[in-house]
């Protein structure tokens, strides 16, 4: 097995071990065992247990992009952005253990652990600010604020919710999708159109011709 291959079988044993415990509980003895290898061998990828965490995240943020990503083929914008949460929310739930860690367990105070929630978020941001022009909104820094606003609205709203809210998956998707178009109709001072046809855009944000 190559080294690369080798780092990824770490990882993706770590990462079917997050399904069950916290990304702060996943042991690297745990990890050799179901590799069946040697905790050194584990070492010899991974400076540090907490490096192996910070890996580990790195890869749900990886996935979280990729099953978020808009698909500007739905047309409206409300259903870009509906498809894109639902998949947040799919994902979430799958993967509670290793979100609600990312968030609010003890490994986000790590400088590192931070850096990958932050680059998500970053990330995430930038996929609505490259379409606000679409609404008729200009990406103004109020704009941009606005964003980053709603995006830490999501996260606690999806926090709540995964620890224990009685309301409904499809209710909890409407609200985080409506509240993105009512804050951008407060900041912008006009009504956003929700069902404005989004062109297609290339990763870089630029449309495609």
């Amino acid at each position: 097995m190559s080294p690369a291959a080798r780092r990824e079988q770490f990882i993706a044993l770590g990462r079917d071990l997050v399904k069950k415990v916290a990304i702060d509980n996943v042991s690297i003895e745990a990890v050799a065992q179901a590799a069946g290898v040697s905790r050194a061998l584990v070492f010899h990828y991974f400076s540090s247990k907490q490096d192996f965490h910070v890996a580990l995240a790195q890869a749900q943020a990886d996935e979280l992009l990729a099953v978020t990503a808009p698909d500007d083929s739905l047309g409206e914008a409300v259903d870009v952005l509906r498809s894109s949460m639902s998949g947040f929310l799919d994902f979430i739930s799958e993967h509670r253990h290793a979100y609600t860690t990312f968030l609010r367990g003890t490994g986000s105070g790590d400088p590192q652990m931070r850096r990958v929630a932050d680059d998500t978020r970053t990330v995430i941001a930038d996929r609505i600010l490259d379409r606000t022009q679409v609404f008729g909104i200009d990406r103004t820094p109020a704009v941009e604020l606005a964003v980053r606003g709603w995006i830490a609205f999501v996260e606690e709203t999806a926090l709540t919710w995964l620890d224990g809210s009685e309301m409904p998956r499809d209710e909890v998707l409407d609200l985080i999708v409506e509240s993105l178009f009512a804050i951008g109709s407060v900041v912008s001072a006009q009504p956003v159109d929700p069902v404005a046809p989004v062109p297609r855009l290339r990763w870089d944000g630029a449309p495609n011709r």
